[in-house]
């Protein structure tokens, strides 16, 4: 596309001299793209592998809390924490990316997260405590908020228009698929190592990632751009940190403590609603001149519209994951290490569909991809509300895989869609923006998921306990008999009678947990078809549109 905008300008100009200096405009307008031309695929390895690493640990880590909690002598409760800290952390940052980006240049920026990621990871391995793993996290979140947004940034930079369809897809891979591999991953090194080993893993990988970006991308910042930044906004950061923060610590926290019943989650509730706003009203203040979010992007219909539905696919995702990842070990009892295999369908959909898009993203509405993606969603998160205690493997690797082939389907193409009128110069502000949405939308999720499990559960043994009585002949029948199969294994008189009851009772709690996780099933289904009319908002790029890819 910027060939074509080239040899048409090049053809209307008249004078020479006028002719190499448009011409000159433009080559330098993206010097990034002709520096990396020889290594960029490479490169694109290194931001994969980058995105990985960031989307992997926020799954990976949950499969080894029971161990780390054993180890480390705290109580389940408190080891929830290792969790929390890093969302806290990352969802801080995330708006931030941007201008840090700028600020320090992306390949600076981009290198020192991946290098402080991967040693905050040994200093989790190696924390004596619960307190110091809490510490550890905290920093690993802040420096994971950039392995996404920052990477997509890079890859707008470094790859043509016409490659951008397949070059997205690719890095999709490491946002879809690592959270379907990691619990198979995470599951499979605590049961053969230790819970270190979910942080070890981490090493590598991002020496892989620091040798590839570090030694092979040539950033295009220069000390001017970087200057272009502006000072600090300490206010902004300040409202920034205290708002997400207070949020995402209510998401995290609210359903243990009852929600809006416990003084402590309402009083950090107002201070999240007042430092949003707050933020909001200071980053878009005329005399702000250095906001640290930009938050006019938003006057792009593309983008605002685009965010809404990653906010969406958001609570979908991580809702369906929870859900499922609750059903199967409270309810069905599957080891982590079955869990994680019964998550595999989710990753071969996400490659399925991920490989369809990279073929078609030039040919095909992106809007009417994200349609079908939702629908598969949708349609597989459904079937998933009808399972029962004999559900096996087998009966969730279609629903699954549904699940999985939609939102690889559906995330590529709103961010092509989204991203439609944004120039090149806001992807790093459109890509925080982006991962923003997502990454609350994910908090949102689990903590509705989590609450609508916990009322549901309650609500139907409420109501198959009505129907437990003693003049419900029925019930009565069932005690007697059961009793009597207690008497034929060493009970006798009311211990055959209790055990009956006890046994009866663990059946009305498989049943009521059955049902409730079903009710959240069929809840996200809802939630991925209330994602469709969202889809009218969204841009179709146009052929030929910008001189850049027109996908950030």
């Amino acid at each position: 596309m910027a060939a074509n905008y080239m040899n048409g300008a090049v053809a209307t100009l008249d004078r020479p001299n006028v002719e190499r200096l448009a011409v000159a405009e433009i080559v330098d307008e993206h010097p990034a793209l002709t520096a990396n031309k020889k290594y960029r695929w490479f490169i694109l390895i290194g931001l994969v592998v980058s995105a990985i690493l960031e989307i992997m640990d926020t799954s990976i880590v949950n499969v080894a809390l029971p161990q780390m909690a054993g180890t480390l002598g705290c109580t389940v409760v408190d080891i929830a924490w290792v969790s929390t800290a890093y969302f806290l952390a990352n969802v801080v940052f995330l708006p931030m990316t941007a201008w840090l980006a700028l600020r320090f240049g992306r390949k600076n920026y981009l290198v020192a997260s991946v290098v402080i990621f991967g040693i905050s990871s040994l200093l989790c391995a190696f924390s004596p405590s619960l307190g110091y793993v809490v510490l550890w996290r905290l920093v690993q979140g802040a420096a994971g908020a950039a392995l996404i947004s920052t990477a997509q940034a890079v890859l707008v930079d470094i790859f043509p228009s016409q490659q951008q369809g397949m070059v997205q897809a690719l890095f999709g891979l490491g946002l879809v698929v690592a959270p379907a591999i990691a619990p198979l991953l995470g599951g499979w090194i605590v049961e053969n190592y230790s819970w270190q080993g979910v942080f070890y893993i981490n090493v590598p990988i991002a020496s892989l990632a620091v040798y590839l970006i570090g030694v092979l991308y040539k950033d295009a910042s220069t000390e001017r751009s970087r200057d272009s930044a502006g000072k600090i906004d300490g206010c902004g950061i300040a409202l920034l940190a205290i708002g997400l923060g207070s949020l995402q610590y209510v998401l995290e926290e609210g359903q243990r403590y009852n929600w809006f019943d416990d003084v402590w989650i309402t009083r950090i509730s107002i201070i999240a609603g007042l430092g949003i706003v707050s933020m909001i009203v200071w980053e878009l203040w005329p005399s702000n001149k250095n906001p640290v979010v930009n938050l006019r992007v938003y006057a792009n219909r593309g983008l605002w519209s685009a965010v809404v539905i990653s906010f969406m696919i958001g609570i979908g995702m991580y809702g369906v994951n929870y859900a499922f990842s609750v059903f199967v070990q409270h309810v069905l009892q599957y080891t982590s290490l079955k869990t994680g295999q019964a998550m595999l369908p989710m990753g071969i959909g996400a490659l399925l569909s991920l490989a369809i898009v990279a073929a078609i993203s030039n040919l095909v509405d992106p809007r009417i991809q994200v349609v079908v993606g939702l629908v598969a969603c949708a349609a597989g998160s459904w079937m998933l509300g009808f399972s029962t205690a004999s559900t096996g493997l087998e009966n969730t690797w279609l629903p699954l895989g549904l699940v999985g082939f939609g939102a690889g389907g559906s995330m590529l193409p709103v961010m092509i869609s989204g991203f439609a009128a944004i120039k090149t110069s806001q992807a790093a502000d459109g890509s925080a923006q982006m991962g923003l949405g997502r990454q609350l939308g994910g908090s949102f999720g689990i903590a509705i998921i989590n609450t609508h499990i916990s009322q549901m559960t309650d609500f139907h043994r409420a109501m198959i306990l009505q129907h437990l009585i003693l003049a419900n002949q029925t019930f009565t029948h069932d005690v007697y008999r059961i009793a009597g199969m207690m008497m034929a294994h060493g009970y006798h008189g009311p211990a055959a009678r209790n055990a009956a009851l006890a046994l009866i009772e663990q059946q009305v709690g498989q049943q009521s947990a059955i049902m409730g996780s079903n009710s959240a099933f069929q809840l996200v289904a809802l939630m991925f078809f209330c994602c469709l009319p969202l889809v009218l908002l969204l841009k179709a790029p146009r052929a030929g549109a910008g001189d850049r890819p027109t996908m950030h």
